[in-house]
This record gives C-alpha cells, sequence and structure tokens, in this order.
C-alpha cells in the first residue's frame, strides 16, 4: 500500500525583479518545489528505529522533515528535522535519522519530505516503511553437557534455563567438539542465514527456507531466525565461540508474527516435520516438549 502523500505546499514564491521601472525588462523566478527523497528505509532497533534515505538532486535543499504515524496511510506528523548534507554530489549521500521515541512491540510508519530554502516543502516520499522495534542484547549459552542448566534459551523472558525445560526455545550442545543450535520441539522452527557482517544485516525473517531437521552448526558471524512455538520470530548471532560456551547476540520481537528483526497478528501455518526433527547430542530422536 503506497503511503498516501500529505500535501504540504506553500504558494510557489513568485520573485518579480523590476528593473527600469519597464514591463519589458520585468523578470521572473519561480522556484519549484523540490522533490521528494528516494531509497527511504529503516533499520530495526530497540526502543529506536534508525530511517534512511538518499536526497534529490537539488542545489538549494536546506533541510529534511521525519514524518511517524501510528496508521499506514494518514495523521503523519514531525517527529524531526535532518539539516542537508552541502556534498556537490548531494543524491549520492545517505541522511540518516534516529527515532528514540519508539516503543518496542508498537509498529510505527515512517515518510520523509524535503524543504529547500524558500520553505518550500516537497510531497512525501513513496516507499512504504514501517518498523517496529524489539528488544535485543547478548548472552553465553554453555553447551549441555558441561552445564545443562545454562544451555536452554526461553527467548521471551531473555534468560537461560535447563536445555530440555518447556520454556526453552533453543538449546546449545556438540557433538565431536563442534556446536550445535538446536530447537527444542517440533512447533519451534530455526534456520541458518549464514555469515553476515553485522547483526543488522538480518531485518525481516524468512518465509521458507526452514530447517528440516531442527538444528543446525554454530559457526562464528553466522546469524540464525528462530521461529518460535508461539509465533514470536528472533535471530542469534553467534559473536564468539570458547571451548565449552557460545556468546550469542540476540533480538526477539514481540509483536507476534511479526517477522520484522529487521504487525499484526496475522497468524500463519506452521510447516510440519517429521519424527525426525529432534535429536540427542548422539544423534538420537529426542521427545517432543510439551510447549509453554
Amino acid at each position: 500500500m503506497k503511503l498516501k502523500k500529505m500535501i504540504v505546499l506553500p504558494i510557489l514564491l513568485i520573485l518579480a525583479i523590476v528593473l527600469g521601472g519597464c514591463s519589458d525588462d520585468e523578470i521572473l523566478i519561480i522556484n519549484e518545489i523540490p522533490a521528494a527523497p528516494q531509497g527511504v528505509f529503516s533499520i530495526t532497533g530497540d526502543n529506536a528505529v534508525y530511517i534512511f534515505w538518499n536526497a534529490p538532486y537539488e542545489a538549494d535543499l536546506d533541510e529534511f522533515f521525519v514524518y511517524r504515524s501510528f496508521e499506514p496511510v494518514n495523521n503523519f506528523v514531525v517527529i524531526g528535522t535532518v539539516i542537508a548534507d552541502d556534498n556537490p554530489n548531494l543524491d549520492l549521500v545517505l541522511h540518516q535519522f534516529t527515532d528514540n521515541t519508539a516503543v518496542n512491540g508498537q509498529t510505527y510508519y515512517y515518510a520523509v519530505a524535503s524543504v529547500d530554502f524558500a520553505g518550500q516543502v516537497s510531497e512525501l516520499s513513496a516507499e512504504d516503511v514501517f518498523d517496529t522495534p524489539r528488544p535485543e542484547g547478548s548472552i553465553i549459552l554453555v553447551e549441555m553437557a558441561t552445564q545443562p542448566t545454562l544451555a536452554g534459551l526461553d527467548l521471551s523472558a531473555q534468560s537461560r534455563i535447563n536445555w530440555n525445560d518447556p520454556n526453552a526455545d533453543v538449546y546449545l550442545d556438540t557433538v565431536a567438539g563442534i556446536f550445535y543450535i538446536n530447537a527444542t520441539d517440533t512447533l519451534t522452527d530455526l534456520q541458518d542465514m549464514g555469515y553476515t557482517e553485522s547483526f543488522d544485516d538480518i531485518g525481516y525473517a524468512p518465509t521458507t527456507g526452514w530447517s528440516e531437521n531442527g538444528w543446525a552448526e554454530v559457526i562464528p558471524g553466522h546469524t540464525y531466525v528462530i521461529w518460535t512455538r508461539d509465533f514470536h520470530y528472533a535471530k542469534l548471532r553467534a559473536s564468539t565461540i570458547g571451548s565449552d560456551f557460545v556468546d550469542f547476540q540476540w533480538a526477539y520481537q514481540l509483536d507476534q508474527d511479526n517477522p520484522e528483526l529487521v504487525g499484526g497478528n496475522n497468524i500463519t501455518q506452521k510447516p510440519d516435520h517429521g519424527s525426525d526433527y529432534l535429536r540427542r547430542p548422539n544423534g538420537d530422536n529426542v521427545s517432543i516438549n510439551s510447549g509453554k
């Protein structure tokens, strides 16, 4: 759905310069309304949303207005301004604004407008930009053979628990010295998204590609997306691997079934799994947890 443009356009400024008092010498200089910013996108934060955009190619840009709404098409209000960079190649400059008033679990809609030195305001940017902040942090899981009570992770509580506790979403174990992250029941799905340069590289949960066996090898720098049994999305990134532990960055989306890691309670169908979906460290099947 395209954002409804808010028309905040002042009357065109017309400068009439009369030279010598004669109509033949009258010159009209008309300042055109600036074009809207382009390529607007956001990155999800913890009680914060980071908005980015490219400036249009305009010679007289002064600043940008950043708008926010709780609705996709109406009631946009200005929440901040950003001074336009004076780089000659202004259209190549990526501008940024941080919404530090955003609250975790609430979905917001954003748009940006250009403002020239005459005070003229462009239409709103055309991109559909919405974001739902979520909590994030870091946590150390210890492999289950060493410390089973610190091997499981309850993402909703952001806490370590026993690996086979009914509230555990995933747990850490080793096989032949290799670390694995494991789902604790057949209603929990996970996927290895591969190597990422940063935690923010994965901003949105995938719709397909979930693991068919319920586990994935833990590799430094890899990010893993979790789809919990109660329809919340989360991600883990292996930042440090020790002798018997892994230090993970984590993020957990409070808004149920909202894939924004990078709303709405639109519960989708989880994939079916066979009887071999779960395993113990030695490769045997494990009993299915009853769930939360």
